[in-house]
């Protein structure tokens, strides 16, 4: 009996061993670690639908957003949508929407910029940390040094404000380009309108005792006598000394648009806030100059070109304040993901704006060996970035001046160097 049950374990055993046999890998197979999948059956990553990527650069607001509406929660905070509503509204032709299908493609692969110096790498300047000034006003620090420089200074650089000022006196076609743009269009995160932002700007200002203060244009939305009274009622306020330049916005309506009526008459109004003459104008102290020059056509008004040349010759660094920035490869690219046209001056083989002759000679001097420029203030794109011009010159873009976004740049000499004593 004891024979029959061992003989009956050996075969019981011998069969189980060569069942689990075949299921053993064979010498070309791997068996997968414990909690991972085999290579062919885990999707790659890539072949997954990732949502940003199916998504356009911007996604479509309701073309006529009720008066008052807040924005949804989901809306970029830094104003893209709002940008987005204005091409729509305006239909102007140097700065249309992209469209979806275009915003969404991958540029090819030599077309992308090449990835910029971090700033304390690039020529005079240094970044800082933000500085929260009051609610809703978030003001950026940016350091340029200019070697020889005896003492330090200040300035508040603003842009695109789009003060939308109404004072009861406006036509109805008026009216209707206002209101929707300045209760829906160009309110800040907190709510609030250009109007009710643009004030505290006057009073950091003059907390802060800046030593001037550089408007980069657009900032009023359009000419109307509301608005040039609440910009000079603001301006008076001020107690410093200010630049300010035109932006398209600033002498323009939808309706008369860059027409020879906008520039006569409503171009000329603003005179009497740029020194008596929009297209070139000089603030200095006593160790810069700051020149402003308006190229809010796209293009640089020929009759500028005496005070350029004049600020160049003055033997002190120039700053240069602009409402369109200068084309760089990565700002064009940039550029190009919010407008359809990257609506910067130069460039143009890459879709920025071709220089006439005027613009070109303007461009010679400014960015030309020799020039006595450090930097470059511009607004235009809503969009803040700082790109290397040249080795020697710096390019600043302001955020949108209306989401309370604005630049504190710090202008000083070369740092003391710790020395040993012989």
């Amino acid at each position: 009996m004891r024979n029959r049950k061992g003989i009956g374990l050996v075969v019981l055993t011998a069969i189980l061993l060569l069942s689990g046999c075949q299921n053993l890998p064979g010498p070309e197979e791997t068996v997968p670690a414990k909690g991972q999948e085999s290579q062919e059956e885990r999707p790659l990553e890539t072949d997954s639908p990732i949502e940003t990527q199916e998504k356009p650069v911007m996604e479509s607001m309701p073309a006529e957003p009720a008066a008052g509406q807040e924005p949804e929660a989901g809306e970029d905070a830094s104003g893209q949508q709002a940008f987005k509503e204005e091409n729509q509204e305006k239909g102007l032709p140097e700065k249309e929407e992209k469209p979806a299908e275009e915003a969404s493609a991958e540029p090819p692969e030599e077309s992308l910029p090449e990835e910029i110096p971090p700033a304390e790498e690039q020529a005079g300047q240094q970044a800082e940390p933000p500085d929260e000034a009051a609610e809703g006003i978030m003001v950026e620090k940016k350091t340029l040094v200019i070697p020889g420089l005896e003492r330090e200074y200040r300035y508040l650089f603003l842009s695109d404000t789009h003060i939308i000022s109404l004072d009861g006196e406006e036509s109805e076609q008026q009216l209707e380009n206002a209101l929707p743009r300045r209760d829906t269009l160009f309110k800040d995160e907190l709510g609030r309108t250009p109007e009710e932002v643009f004030p505290d700007w006057i009073a950091y200002a003059n907390e802060q005792q800046v030593d001037g203060l550089l408007l980069g244009g657009d900032v009023i939305d359009f000419p109307s006598q509301g608005n040039l009274s609440f910009l000079e009622k603001n301006l008076e306020m001020l107690e410093m000394p200010y630049l300010y330049v035109p932006g398209n916005h600033d002498w323009t309506y939808p309706w008369e648009y860059m027409t020879d009526k906008g520039r006569q008459e409503y171009l000329a109004a603003l005179s009497p806030w740029m020194r008596g003459t929009p297209a070139a104008q000089m603030m200095e102290n006593e160790e810069l100059v700051f020149l402003g020059v308006d190229n809010s056509s796209n293009q640089i008004d020929p009759a500028a070109m005496d005070t350029v040349r004049s600020a160049m010759e003055r033997g002190k660094p120039v700053i240069i304040l602009q409402h369109i920035p200068f084309a760089t490869d990565r700002l064009v690219d940039t550029a190009a993901g919010l407008w359809k046209n990257p609506v910067l001056l130069g460039k143009g083989v890459l879709g920025g704006i071709y220089p006439n002759e005027a613009s070109q000679e303007y461009m010679n001097l400014v960015l030309g060996g020799g020039s006595p420029v450090k930097a470059v203030l511009a607004g235009h794109i809503h969009i803040g970035e700082q790109d290397s011009l040249t080795e020697g010159i710096v390019q600043y873009t302001a955020e949108a001046g209306y989401m309370g976004k604005g630049l504190l740049l710090i202008i000083k000499g070369e740092e003391p160097t710790d020395t040993q004593p012989d």
